[in-house]
Order: structure tokens, then C-alpha cells, then sequence
């Protein structure tokens, strides 16, 4: 019976020691699908002339409207936002703040967060001002249990770092993060980037009407790369309902039609074939180039639901799984019921900041004063799927409401009944030492 008791109880420990640290929703090998998002509206964002508006405008700075952001991209299926971030300062910069209140608001509903750091960011003029920023990245907002990790890494996107050479960057990683301690993904078509960054996503591919040809592609160059570099880089697949930049009154502004939501379908279907890590969703809220999928005045919640969709179909396809067709009703505009707007405190009053300008290729730039422009990505002869690749350990909760969701495994049914292995090894302990006693007493 002493026996007995004591390998249970052992086992119990074991099994106790393995689930530390885990949260009872934690699932493994579930694939990202994250998505951009802004933080720099205010009420007079939206007499600007844009091609549609949301359901509900508000402030970037209403916590209410920040939580009803997170509920309706949960809701979609989405796992968190990657924020624009112009890094640390304060000082007439809100996207400092907006994040700060997007982590806390987050970490209520089970939800993620992390930054994009825009390196020509108008109070970013310096390496030294990069690895400041980075610093307080990792030391303070990646503290936060909201912060997106994978495999206990956090993760940093980064938006145009061609600002500096790779060699710049080698010394920037080597003085922030020398044990890789974090995943850094980078934006663009220059791999070479990938000698420091782990990971690469295009942010747009709206120039082109075959985008799923574009991101086949571009999935294989990036793990081609990683094969003759001895490396193994993510791939970020983008994917977009359309495009619309005319209201930022550039000259080369342009328009690449939904087409009642096949543009998006397709867009999916690229980021399935390509066999991505994980696909970022280009935009949740960007106004200022049309590529939203928020709740808006032409098209209601429409694309929540196409989101939810697709990204049910992406989590559940083989990570190399050939294209296939993913049809449905096509979208048009439609009248929409906004939910019931959640318990907040009162929207804080901020000074406005500058009006975004962005590119086709970039995201909204309120100072012109990038100083870099790549050349944009051209489309190349069509490849074949690349190979499958292994899917990274996921530090992110399963979405009850995803479709497709996987059959639990043996270690997560475990975990969501800790707290009962908990108490059962408290009382077999009692019990354990009660015998122990009565046993040393009986043998005096």
C-alpha cells in the first residue's frame, strides 16, 4: 500500500513539474494567424475622404473601442495584433501608450499582442535609437503576459529595417538579443535580412491580381534560402481583401478591387499552398490604404465571418497541402449590428497626432521622413510548392470559436484538468503522511 501511495504520488509531481507554467487554454502547434494593427485615429481621421468608414468611428485612445477590436478579431479568429510601434517616447506618440492599454485589454480575453517596429519612425533617427527601442521592447512590453510569444520567444516585427545594412543589423542583434532569445521577423523581398532576422513576410502583395501566385513563391525562396544557409526562417504569408490608397493623394495612389471578396479568398489560398508558418492578415484596421477588414459602413461584418472561414481552412490544411478551392458566397455590402459596446473607462482626451501617409508597399507614415524606399517586389516565373516545414511550438491559447478545431491532445487534456491533479496530489500527500505515521507509531 506505502508503495503504492508513493509512486502515485510521484507520478502526480512529474506530471505537476511538466504542466508549470502552462495555462489551462495553451495549445501546441496551432498556426498564427495574426493581424496589423493601428493605434493613431482620432475622431478627425474620418472626414478625411477615405473609400469607407467604420461601423463605429472612434479615438485609438478609447479603451472601449480598443476591446472591441480584440473581441471582434477573437471572434474571427484571430490569435493577435502586430500594432504599428514608433517606439518608446511618449511624447506625442500614442502608440506607445495605445499598446500599453491593448496588452492590459488583451490579456482580459485571452488574446496577443505584439509590436511592429517601424524603423523610420519619425522618432527613430539613429541605430542607437533602434536598439533603445528594442531594448524596451523586450525588457517592458514583453514582460507582459499578453505579449505574443512562440516557444517562450517574443516575437518583433519589424517594418522597413532595409533602412540599414545587414551588417548594421548583425551588431544591433548582437548588443539587444546575442542568445536569440526572441523571434525577429522581417519585411520585404531582400532575404538576405534573413542572416539575422528568423522569419520574413512581404507586407503587401496588392500590386498584384495573382496573389497566390506571388506567395507560393515567395514561401519557397524563403525556405530555399534557409536550405543553402543552413537555417530555418518562418514564413509569414500576407493576406489582403483589396486596396485602395487615394484618399493619401499620391501620385501612384491605386485601387486593387475586392471583387466581393475573392481578392481575400485568394490571398488564402496562396498562404495554404505556400505551406506557411503562420499568415498575417494586411490589415485589421489600416483606413488610410482601404485594406481593413473592421466592421465598416459598406460591407457590416462581412469579412470577420470570411475571416473566421479562412482561417479555419488555413489551420486545418497540411502545412504543404496543394492549393484548393476555397468558394463560397461572394461579399457585398451589407447593413451590420455593432455588439454591445463593452465596459470601459471614458475615451482619454490626447492631442492629435500626424495624419498617416502611406504607400502601396507600407504601412500609414504620419512624417515624411523615411529616407529608404525599396523597389517594389516583381513577379517571377511560377515554382512548385515548397517542401513542409515543422511547425513551431505556439505559446497562444486554442480559439474555441475557430472551425476546425483540432481533437485535444493527451498533454492538453491534462493541462486543462491540472488544477484537479493539483488537489488529488495534496490529498494523497495527507494520506501518505498519515500512514507514515500510524506505521512509525505501530512500530514503537
Amino acid at each position: 500500500m506505502r508503495r503504492s501511495l508513493v509512486a502515485l504520488f510521484l507520478f502526480l509531481l512529474f506530471l505537476s513539474f511538466c504542466l508549470q507554467g502552462r495555462t489551462p487554454s495553451a495549445a501546441q502547434g496551432e498556426r498564427l494567424v495574426l493581424a496589423f494593427y493601428y493605434a493613431w485615429y482620432d475622431q478627425a481621421t474620418w472626414g478625411k475622404g477615405l473609400p469607407d468608414l467604420p461601423a463605429q468611428p472612434y479615438a485609438s485612445t478609447d479603451p472601449a473601442a480598443i476591446e472591441r477590436h480584440v473581441l471582434w478579431a477573437k471572434r474571427a479568429g484571430i490569435d493577435g495584433f502586430v500594432q504599428s510601434w514608433y517606439g518608446p517616447r511618449t511624447q506625442n506618440n500614442q502608440t506607445e501608450s495605445n499598446f500599453a492599454l491593448l496588452l492590459d485589454i488583451a490579456a482580459r480575453h485571452g488574446f496577443f499582442a505584439a509590436v511592429d517596429l517601424e524603423v523610420t519612425s519619425p522618432f527613430i533617427g539613429s541605430v542607437g535609437d533602434v536598439v533603445a527601442a528594442l531594448r524596451h521592447a523586450l525588457a517592458v512590453h514583453a514582460a507582459h503576459p499578453a505579449y505574443l510569444r512562440v516557444g517562450g520567444r517574443p516575437v518583433v516585427f519589424f517594418w522597413r529595417q532595409q533602412r540599414f545594412p545587414v551588417e548594421t543589423w548583425e551588431a544591433i542583434r548582437q548588443e539587444v538579443d546575442p542568445e536569440r532569445r526572441s523571434l525577429w521577423i522581417a519585411e520585404g523581398t531582400a532575404l538576405e535580412y534573413l542572416r539575422v532576422f528568423d522569419g520574413n513576410h512581404l507586407y503587401s502583395v496588392a500590386w498584384s491580381e495573382a496573389p497566390e501566385g506571388v506567395l507560393t513563391r515567395w514561401g519557397k525562396r524563403v525556405r530555399d534560402w534557409g536550405l543553402q544557409n543552413g537555417r530555418a526562417p518562418l514564413w509569414v504569408a500576407t493576406v489582403m481583401p483589396g486596396y485602395d490608397d487615394r484618399a493619401t493623394g499620391r501620385a501612384d495612389a491605386f485601387v486593387r478591387d475586392r471583387a466581393g471578396g475573392e481578392y481575400y479568398r485568394r490571398c488564402w489560398q496562396g498562404a495554404i499552398a505556400s505551406g506557411a508558418d503562420w499568415v498575417i492578415i494586411t490589415s485589421f484596421n489600416e483606413w488610410m490604404e482601404g485594406t481593413q477588414i473592421e466592421p465598416s459602413v459598406g460591407y457590416g461584418e462581412s469579412y470577420l465571418d470570411l475571416t473566421r472561414e479562412l482561417a479555419g481552412a488555413f489551420r486545418a490544411a497540411p502545412a504543404s497541402a496543394p492549393p484548393q478551392p476555397l468558394t463560397a458566397p461572394s461579399l457585398s455590402p451589407t447593413p451590420m449590428s455593432i455588439p454591445p459596446t463593452p465596459t470601459a473607462t471614458p475615451a482619454s482626451t490626447a492631442a492629435p497626432s500626424p495624419t498617416p501617409t502611406p504607400s502601396p508597399t507600407t504601412t500609414a507614415t504620419p512624417s515624411p521622413t523615411a529616407t529608404f524606399t525599396p523597389p517594389p517586389p516583381t513577379p517571377t516565373p511560377t515554382a512548385t510548392s515548397p517542401p513542409p516545414s515543422p511547425t513551431p511550438y505556439l505559446d497562444v491559447p486554442a480559439t474555441p470559436s475557430s472551425p476546425a478545431e483540432p481533437r485535444p491532445s493527451a498533454r492538453s487534456l491534462l493541462e486543462r484538468h491540472a488544477s484537479w491533479i493539483s488537489l488529488g496530489m495534496a490529498a494523497l500527500l495527507a494520506l501518505w503522511q498519515g500512514a507514515r505515521r500510524r506505521f512509525q507509531t505501530s512500530r514503537r
